[in-house]
């Protein structure tokens, strides 16, 4: 169940990456600006897979 589990959050994880990616072209006109961008949304997707994300949110 695990790898459909990643499958799953990588496709809709494409979403916010096209439209942050759009954002930054929009405002930056710059293809640096987005590529860095979506660098910041793979550490976002890899930190959500690991489960590193979920552990800041957590109550201790």
């Amino acid at each position: 169940m695990e790898p459909i589990k990643n499958i799953s959050i990588a496709i809709v994880m494409l979403i916010p990456s096209f439209v942050f990616g759009g954002a930054a072209w929009d405002l930056f006109g710059s293809w640096t600006a987005v590529f860095f961008l979506e660098i910041i949304m793979v550490f976002i997707y890899f930190s959500i897979i690991t489960g590193k994300l979920s552990s800041i949110f957590q109550k201790e």
